[in-house]
C-alpha cells in the first residue's frame, strides 16, 4: 500500500482503474456486494454502448462531464463510502494517450476528487474482446500511465493483481484498510 493522501477520513470513494479488459468492472461489483457498497459503473461505456463506438476529443471531454453527473446520481454526495468504477483520471490518461492533450478544465475537476483512493488494476487477465476496446496491444504500457496519474495525485492506492478469487481477496483488504480509516 502506497503512504499517500489522506484527504477527509468521513468521506472515501474507492475507485477501480487501469487499461481496459483488467478486470475493473467485475471486482466493482464483487466489492459491491461483499461490503454492501453502493457503486458507480463506468459511464464512457454506457455512453459509447448507447450512441456508438467513434469519439474525438471534444466527445470525451463531454462524456467526462456525463461521467461526473452519472456519479452523483448513483452515489449521492453524502455517501460516506463507495465504489466508483474509473473517474476523471481515466479521461486524462485517455485524453492524453488518444489525442496528446486535454482540456484544463478536466485537470482542474480530477484534482479536486480529493476523497478518492486506488485500486489499480494490472492487465494480467486475459485480453476479452469488446466491441468498445481498443488495445489488446499496449495494456502494460497503459497500466504503467494509470499508475503515474495516480501517483502524481498523491492519493493512496493500491495495485491489484491475480486471477479469481486471488485478485478480489487482494481488493477486498485494500477496502478493509480503508474502512478502517473511514
Amino acid at each position: 500500500m502506497a503512504p499517500h493522501g489522506k484527504g477527509d477520513r468521513r468521506m472515501k470513494r474507492i475507485v477501480l482503474t487501469g487499461p481496459e479488459s483488467s478486470g475493473k468492472t467485475t471486482l466493482t461489483r464483487a466489492l459491491a456486494r461483499r461490503f454492501d457498497l453502493p457503486y458507480a459503473l463506468e459511464y464512457a461505456r454506457i455512453h459509447l454502448e448507447k450512441h456508438g463506438p467513434s469519439y474525438d476529443c471534444d466527445l470525451v471531454h463531454e462524456i467526462a462531464r456525463g461521467h461526473l453527473a452519472y456519479q452523483q446520481e448513483q452515489v449521492p454526495a453524502t455517501t460516506a463510502l463507495a465504489l466508483y468504477d474509473t473517474d476523471l483520471q481515466n479521461f486524462l490518461v485517455w485524453c492524453e494517450v488518444a489525442f496528446f492533450r486535454c482540456e484544463p478544465w478536466l485537470r482542474e475537476a480530477a484534482a479536486a476528487e480529493r476523497h478518492h483512493v486506488y485500486l489499480i488494476c494490472e492487465p494480467d487477465l486475459p485480453w476479452e474482446y469488446d466491441p468498445l476496446r481498443e488495445a489488446p496491444e499496449g495494456r502494460e504500457e497503459l497500466f504503467e500511465k494509470h499508475l503515474a496519474a495516480v501517483q502524481a495525485t498523491g492519493r493512496d492506492y493500491q495495485v491489484i493483481s491475480g486471477h479469481g478469487p486471488v485478485r478480489v481477496e487482494q481488493a477486498a483488504k485494500a477496502v478493509m484498510k480503508w474502512l478502517g480509516e473511514s
